[in-house]
């Protein structure tokens, strides 16, 4: 005989799952410091750079301001002055008249360096024929101006013309009143500068028969072109290359051509030689064109 023996089994509960709290550790938080911090470097970088630029801008337009100061009152005022000092008589009253003079542009001290510069019994005179500018250099309230003088230096019955070059600085106020700080200086006078011409020869792929149709349209051109009228140079020109000058002048020829391909244009350049029928001179005229061959040739530009 079996005997069922039945045990009460304690039904066992499930047990809870702790939730896993994901917490942000020092690790993320260096990453999140890092980030931020990059992002205002970034910022603060594009920001400098910005504000570099500004900077420099302004800077550019300080500096193109002032090389576009306007010198026409100095410069006159210089002539002005120039005249008065290298003029002088060798009388005692055309003297006074000149310290009198010079007064209105010179220091006490300047005019007490220049008392026995003319005396009455020096045996010469000047005359001044012309003031030359030839530079102007800003240094805060002064100008430092050079000029050169053609004076005519007259001993007796002998005139001898003289040209020197000299150096002054020119105070100027606020209000444009201006006084001559330093007395004339003597300069070395520019010389002619030296420039070493190119010798340009014509294009040999240009052939003979393209340089004759060239040369015949200039020809024609240059013979109407010192009256031709803006409709009249329509034919001929293109964009306004050569506008009218209206000038009464006569075409005698043309001189020292030299032809040079440029893509699908040619390139130009020619002595004119035209005779002034009010003056009786002749002139010659250089021009650089460049002419374009649609159906007729046309000059495109001028130079």
């Amino acid at each position: 005989m079996k005997i069922k023996i039945e045990r009460n089994q304690k039904e066992k509960s499930p047990k809870k799952k702790k939730e896993r709290v994901v917490s942000v550790g020092k690790h993320r938080k260096m990453v999140l410091a890092l980030w931020l911090l990059l992002s205002c470097s970034l910022a603060f970088g594009v920001y400098k750079n910005f504000t570099a630029i500004d900077q420099h801008t302004t800077h550019e337009k300080v500096v193109i301001k002032e090389k576009v100061v306007n010198t026409s009152g100095v410069e006159s005022f210089t002539e002005d002055f120039a005249k008065e000092y290298f003029s002088w008589k060798n009388n005692k009253e055309a003297i006074e008249k000149r310290m009198s003079n010079l007064e209105q542009y010179l220091t006490e001290n300047g005019l007490a360096l220049i008392q026995d510069m003319v005396r009455a019994d020096i045996p010469t005179s000047s005359e001044v024929q012309s003031v030359k500018i030839l530079d102007v250099e800003k240094h805060s309230e002064e100008f430092v101006v050079s000029f050169l003088v053609e004076q005519h230096i007259t001993e007796g019955k002998k005139t001898q013309s003289i040209s020197s070059a000299y150096r002054v600085t020119v105070f100027e106020d606020e209000k444009g009143n201006r006084i001559v700080t330093n007395l004339p200086t003597m300069i070395a006078k520019p010389e002619k500068a030296q420039h070493e011409e190119k010798q340009v020869e014509s294009d040999s792929e240009i052939d003979t028969k393209t340089t004759e149709e060239i040369t015949e349209f200039l020809e024609t051109f240059f013979k109407l072109y010192p009256t031709a009228s803006e409709k009249e140079l329509e034919y001929y020109v293109e964009n306004e290359a050569m506008r009218p000058i209206n000038k009464i002048l006569k075409f005698v020829e043309l001189e020292n051509l030299v032809f040079e391909k440029t893509d699908k244009n040619i390139q130009v350049v020619v002595d004119v030689k035209y005779l002034d029928n009010l003056s009786k001179i002749t002139s010659i005229f250089e021009y650089s064109l460049r002419l374009r061959e649609n159906g007729n040739w046309t000059i495109i530009d001028s130079e």
